[in-house]
C-alpha cells in the first residue's frame, strides 16, 4: 500500500493523483511545489488584475509623455515658427516621467523614444503652421533639414535627461542588490 510520501512523489509518467479526492494538498514535482487547481486559479486572478492595473497605468503614463511635448509646442506656436523653450522643457519632463516609470525591460524601448517623438511632433507642428510650401524636390529636403535643426535641442535635452534617470535607476538597483547580498 503506498504511503503519503509515495503519492506525492512523481513517477516517470508524471505525478500520480492522490487517491483521496478531498485532499487539496499541493503536489510536489521535483524540487518545486505545484499548487492545487483552486490555488492556481486564485493566483491567476490576482496576477491578472495586477497586470491589467499595471497596463492601464502604463498607458496613462505613455499618453501623458506624448501629451506634454504637444502642449509645449502648442504654447510655443504663437510665439514663432520654431519650437522654443516650452517645447524643450516639456519634452524633458516627458522623457524623465517615462524613464522613472518604465519597467526594466521597457527601458530599452523608452531609451529610443525621445528623438522619434520630438521629431514627429516637430514635423507635424511645422506642417500645420505652414512650414513647407512645396511638396517635391528641394522643398522637402530643405524642410527636412529645417525640421531637424529645430527639433535637435529638444531631442538632445530629452535624451540626456532620460539617460541620466535610467543610469541613476541602474546604479540604485546595483547598490541595493549589493546591500541585499545578491
Amino acid at each position: 500500500m503506498p504511503t503519503a510520501d509515495h503519492r506525492a512523489t512523481p513517477s516517470r509518467g508524471g505525478a500520480r493523483p492522490s487517491p483521496d479526492p478531498a485532499a487539496s494538498r499541493p503536489r510536489v514535482q521535483g524540487a518545486r511545489r505545484v499548487p492545487a487547481a483552486r490555488d492556481r486559479a486564485a493566483a491567476h486572478g490576482r496576477r491578472g488584475s495586477r497586470s491589467r492595473a499595471r497596463s492601464r497605468r502604463a498607458a496613462l503614463i505613455a499618453l501623458a509623455a506624448l501629451a506634454l511635448p504637444v502642449a509645449g509646442i502648442a504654447v510655443d506656436g504663437p510665439t514663432g515658427s520654431a519650437p522654443g523653450w516650452a517645447f524643450v522643457a516639456t519634452a524633458v519632463v516627458a522623457a524623465v516621467l517615462a524613464a522613472m516609470t518604465c519597467s526594466r525591460a521597457g527601458a530599452w524601448w523608452v531609451a529610443y523614444a525621445p528623438p522619434l517623438v520630438v521629431a514627429s511632433i516637430t514635423v507635424v507642428a511645422e506642417e500645420l503652421g505652414g512650414g513647407t510650401g512645396e511638396s517635391h524636390g528641394k522643398g522637402i529636403a530643405t524642410a527636412a533639414v529645417h525640421w531637424a535643426v529645430d527639433a535637435f535641442p529638444a531631442m538632445a535635452a530629452a535624451e540626456a535627461a532620460l539617460l541620466a534617470v535610467l543610469a541613476a535607476r541602474w546604479i540604485r538597483s546595483r547598490r541595493s542588490a549589493r546591500r541585499n547580498g545578491e
